[in-house]
């Protein structure tokens, strides 16, 4: 089987929960939340996000930004300043929670389409390499990147084949 990209409601759901949650809970905006395609299953980013699901299908959630943004929804999000967190892992705790949020989000609309899923806890990685699987050629990949100020945030589910 060849990658494929989620049915057009299941990336909808994608965009209207990250607007959801980067609105309501992190108190940014978002300029613009475009789909893209997601051609790799491996990343190097400055930070990433990783919660497992498992269910009627199971796969990833992969939620990439640079440190900066990062850091800058870690705050907003506690209603700080950034120059108030005490470090990366105040950071990573925050941004993990974020990673929980858009994909519980996501997980409602799942579910609602009489499919299953139980979510893992989030992994926050800090300038490193993932491969989600070891077979990139096999299962469904799609994303979103969102916009906030002059950052970028991409939000991609990984389906295994």
């Amino acid at each position: 089987m060849v990658a494929e990209t989620l049915e057009p409601h299941l990336v909808e759901s994608l965009r209207k929960s990250a607007w959801e949650v980067l609105e309501t809970m992190v108190f940014l905006t978002p300029k613009s939340i475009e789909p893209i395609p997601e051609k790799s299953s491996t990343f190097d980013d400055e930070v990433i996000g990783l919660l497992g699901f498992t269910g009627t299908k199971s796969g990833t959630f992969a939620i990439r930004t640079s440190e900066s943004l990062a850091s800058l929804m870690a705050a907003k999000m506690m209603m700080m300043e950034t120059s108030e967190l005490s470090g990366f892992d105040e950071v990573a705790d925050a941004f993990g929670e974020i990673v929980n949020m858009l994909s519980g989000s996501f997980k409602n609309d799942w579910v609602a389409t009489g499919n299953q899923m139980e979510l893992s806890v989030p992994h926050v990685i800090r300038k490193g390499s993932v491969n989600i699987s070891s077979d990139n050629a096999t299962g469904f990949r799609s994303g979103i990147r969102v916009q906030l100020d002059e950052h970028f945030v991409d939000i991609g589910v990984h389906f295994k084949g």
